[in-house]
């Protein structure tokens, strides 16, 4: 329950409280929206779930029941593919800004 304000110096206390409280949410809803737009481009996406893909397969190899010989292979290959992921998710962030600016 609300304290009752009982003079002007109160009130404006409370507008001034109210009013940082605003611009906080403001600035935390406009820090969301450029995480949600970032997360959303195709680019992101496609990483995100390919880096995902990668990181699984190379656990299961790595802690699976398989030779050491073959786990490291696997391994190294998983760490090089998803190199090549990240390269190709930058050149796609790139191409999608140059279209965009078209």
């Amino acid at each position: 329950m609300m304290k009752k304000i009982k003079s002007i110096e109160q009130l404006k206390a409370e507008k001034k409280r109210i009013m940082l409280r605003e611009e906080e949410l403001e600035a935390k809803i406009r820090g969301d929206w450029a995480a949600l737009k970032e997360a959303i481009k195709p680019a992101s996406v496609a990483k995100e779930a390919y880096s995902k893909f990668l990181d699984k397969k190379a656990e299961t190899n790595y802690n699976g029941e398989e030779n050491i010989f073959k786990s490291t292979l696997n391994y190294g290959i998983s760490l090089l593919a998803k190199k090549f992921s990240e390269k190709a998710g930058e050149k796609l962030d790139k191409l999608f800004k140059k279209q965009k600016s078209k």
